[in-house]
């Protein structure tokens, strides 16, 4: 019973605090939906190095994670500052995929579409929420 309890405790504290930053909007949820979205791409490209994606394929570099990484929040705080997301979306995509174009050989698929779809998954629908939200 005492488990149950700290459940629904944990459960209404976070429900009640998500709750006022959706409510308050404007920058205190923009602020705390880059925070997420910093962690939540740092954990995504942390799984895909460790291998959490097919045996085999090589993931993309580490440099471009972190600068993705850096991007993905600074996307929705410009969304909600200029109120457009097409020249931030453009510029995130060309800025990560370019230092894998050049790469020796063959760039991997691999690579460049879990870039991608990180930058989609982490970056692009964040704004959308900050676009709609706020």
């Amino acid at each position: 019973m005492s488990q149950l309890r700290k459940r629904i405790v944990f459960g209404l504290g976070i429900g009640i605090s998500v709750g006022g930053v959706l409510l308050a909007g404007g920058w205190v949820f923009t602020f705390f939906l880059a925070a997420a979205v910093f962690v939540g791409s740092r954990e995504y490209f942390e799984l895909v190095r460790s291998g959490g994606i097919t045996k085999g394929m090589t993931p993309p570099p580490r440099y471009v994670s972190r600068v993705c990484s850096v991007i993905c929040p600074l996307m929705p705080t410009l969304t909600l500052y200029y109120g457009q997301i097409d020249v931030s979306v453009t510029s995130a995509a060309f800025v990560v995929a370019m230092p894998l174009l050049p790469q020796r050989g063959n760039p991997r698929f691999a690579q460049l579409s879990s870039t991608m779809f990180g930058l989609f998954y982490c970056g692009y629908l964040p704004c959308l929420w900050v676009k709609h939200v706020v």
